[in-house]
């Protein structure tokens, strides 16, 4: 069998895990229309490739061979679903009945990862449960399986490592689907790590023997010489970077900044990292044989995994390094696109649900344009100095191929993307160079590794301070809105059609206008015939946003809790960039309004409690064919007009619900009401 036999096989394995996007992901029970569509696509697609291909490609294999490509993308759906995780009849997550409400437990197990800060201050771990205690000390412990996400306060968080034994009290929970549009769905975060139900900790009643050892203790002494040496801001960020942000418990808002402004991947240990291992290898060994260089490049790279906390990019990268020197011992040149796509037919093959993983398909996404993308533009640079056209056109052909696919989930894309990773490229060469070897000398000689880190000070506070002024530039964040798969799947066709045909890269201007059209015509077209009200749960009172014709009025703005994980999503979500009114009908944390401001524009805020004149009957807000007026400002009543329709919320914490009859009439639609139960007496 040729090579190009074994590459269609391994796109068919890949292209049968992709099918499984069909029907959601976790579903461990598609529906029988599900598996009839799955199964005629992986049926129907190869015998049309092979029609195609056959008169046009010579070495066309023949029918059969393509029916076992079928069998292959067939293999791949059913072992993803093999491999999907499910509770087993003595998981924990059994114990919380329907209703869903919290129960009290003590719950013995071992810890499986560090501990890591969340965004409420508190840490959080996966915990393997081995037993469980309903009643306190009344009872005795009730032998359960199962995999907990387990929060607890920072107070509680003492030397607390995997492995590490525990007794934890707390409350056992289930968690809830979102209500909410564009919300972030915990229940199925969960799923996905294979896990249930949730620990709400209050205290650790009991531990082992508190010493650290192993992994851990190898890599806690690299972030403490970084902390030393640069400061405990510092110190995490240069840790982060070192070692990946998986390894490393970097503050929620650090790791949000980077997040932000496009250089996730500055705080993840990737294939640079693995690059710069291998040339030191190649240097100190330069007199060695290619076997004993082969020998002392596995262990190094395999050090480096453990080390790293053995993430998905990082195998990928480890792999393909692996690839390089085995080349190197059959003095053979390595076909990078080759070992790219073997490293994730492997990977996917010991773990078929990473398919789903954003950052290793990002990681993956990024090599590629690394290999495919980047000569070209580089070539179209040819004017520069080549090592001056290298850099640039690297960030480049990697925000171009990862780009729509960061979009498609985080709805949002940034204009200083491209131009801030093209000059902060020498200061991550520089940090990580200077971190790696550093972080050597710490655990070789502390001293002299903590004197070499010094030196990064000024590179690293460049590198955050110039982070920091991004997102308060104008578009630093633009959201572009929900991208259908259709037009995700349009784009990328467009990119790998210019990638192949040497005939399209010539017009490759062409290709970028229509696809900039795919992502900028469905806002226009949006912000031109939209009418849309959304009732949106909040922790006090519902938040109501209105989008008429590209106009957009807010109903209250909600907690800090509301706006980062309600209001700000849906908004990208919706594409919304600017809010045209703001109307708060309750007392509002000026910190929330603070929040909210910094976040989006916002053309006017109106506060029923300090704006007197918005209580007159003559005084009312107009926008196009939306009409808000204030009926009661002390309860808390407004009425509103988009075309014939007409709405009336009532904030039921302040008004007795007996009352509120007078404030209905027969041209009413709707009736929002928030607060008690309301019984109204026709």
């Amino acid at each position: 069998m040729n090579s190009w036999r074994y590459i269609i096989l391994i796109l068919a394995y890949l292209g049968g895990l992709f099918l499984t996007g069909l029907w959601g992901f976790p579903n461990p029970q598609p529906s029988w229309q599900q598996w009839t569509l799955v199964i005629l696509l992986i049926f129907i697609i190869p015998p049309s490739l092979f029609i195609f291909l056959n008169r046009r490609w010579r070495r066309c294999p023949q029918l059969r061979f393509w029916f076992l490509v079928s069998c292959v993308a067939f293999f791949a759906v059913i072992y993803f679903q093999f491999r999907l995780p499910s509770p087993r009849s003595t998981d924990i997550s059994h114990l919380i009945k329907d209703d869903f409400k919290p129960k009290q437990v003590q719950v013995l197990g071992k810890v499986l990862s560090e501990p890591r800060t969340t965004n409420n201050n508190r840490k959080r771990f996966w915990f393997r449960v081995q037993r469980v205690n309903l009643n306190g000390n009344n009872e005795q412990y009730k032998t359960v399986t199962g995999k907990l996400y387990v929060t607890l306060p920072n107070t509680e968080v003492y030397l607390i490592y995997p492995r590490q034994t525990l007794i934890i009290e707390g409350n056992l929970y289930q968690p809830r689907s979102p209500k909410n549009p564009g919300a972030f769905d915990f229940k199925k975060y969960l799923a996905k790590q294979g896990s249930f139900s949730g620990l709400k900790g209050e205290k650790v009643v009991f531990r082992t023997d508190k010493k650290l050892w192993g992994w851990t203790n190898l890599r806690n002494r690299i972030i403490n010489g970084f902390t030393d040496a640069l400061g405990k801001e510092n110190g995490l960020v240069i840790s982060s970077i070192i070692l990946g942000r998986r390894a490393v418990d970097l503050p929620p808002e650090t790791r949000d900044l980077f997040v932000n402004i496009g250089l996730a991947h500055v705080l993840a240990a990737s294939g640079f990292h693995v690059a710069l291992l291998l040339g030191i290898v190649f240097w100190i060994t330069q007199s060695l044989s290619p076997k004993k260089k082969l020998i002392l490049g596995i262990v190094i790279l395999i050090f480096y995994v453990v080390l790293t906390g053995i993430q998905p990019s990082i195998l990928r990268a480890a792999l393909m390094g692996s690839s390089v020197l085995i080349g190197q011992v059959l003095d053979r040149k390595t076909n990078a696109l080759g070992a790219l796509l073997l490293s994730g037919f492997l990977l996917l093959s010991i773990n078929p649900l990473w398919i789903w993983d954003l950052g290793f398909k990002l990681s993956f996404l990024a090599t590629f344009a690394l290999l495919v993308a980047s000569p070209f533009i580089e070539k179209k640079l040819d004017f520069l100095p080549p090592k001056l056209a290298g850099m640039i056109a690297v960030p480049i052909a990697v925000s171009i191929w990862t780009s729509p696919l960061i979009m498609y989930f985080f709805h949002s894309f940034s204009f200083y993307l491209i131009p801030f990773n093209i000059l902060a490229t020498p200061l991550i060469m520089l940090l990580v160079v200077g971190g790696i070897i550093s972080a050597v000398f710490i655990l070789i000689i502390p001293n002299l590794g903590i004197l070499i880190a010094k030196i990064l000070f000024w590179p690293l506070q460049i590198l955050l301070q110039s982070a920091q002024q991004i997102p308060q530039l104008k578009l630093s964040a633009f959201a572009v809105g929900q991208i259908s798969l259709v037009t995700l799947i349009i784009i990328y066709s467009i990119l790998v059609t210019i990638w192949l045909n040497k005939r399209f890269q010539k017009y490759w201007h062409i290709g970028a206008l229509i696809i900039i059209g795919l992502i900028i015509i469905p806002i226009i077209y949006k912000n031109i015939t939209l009418l849309k009200i959304t009732v949106l749960e909040g922790n006090k009172v519902p938040i109501i946003v209105m989008q008429n014709r590209g106009k957009v009025t807010l109903i209250n703005v909600g907690s800090e809790t509301d706006i980062k994980y309600t209001l700000s999503p849906f908004l990208s979500q919706q594409g919304i960039n600017k809010i045209n009114t703001v109307i708060i009908t309750n007392n509002q944390d000026e910190l929330s309004l603070s929040i909210i401001k910094k976040k989006i524009k916002i053309n006017s805020i109106i506060d029923l409690f300090d704006n007197k004149e918005f209580n007159n009957s003559h005084q009312v807000i107009e926008e196009d064919s939306t009409i808000i007026k204030a009926m009661n400002r002390e309860s808390g009543i407004i009425k509103w007009q988009i075309k014939d329709k007409y709405w009336l919320w009532i904030d039921g914490q302040k008004l007795d619900p007996q009352s509120i009859s007078v404030h209905l009439n027969h041209g009413l639609d709707v009736l929002l009401w928030s607060g008690k139960n309301c019984h109204l007496i026709g």
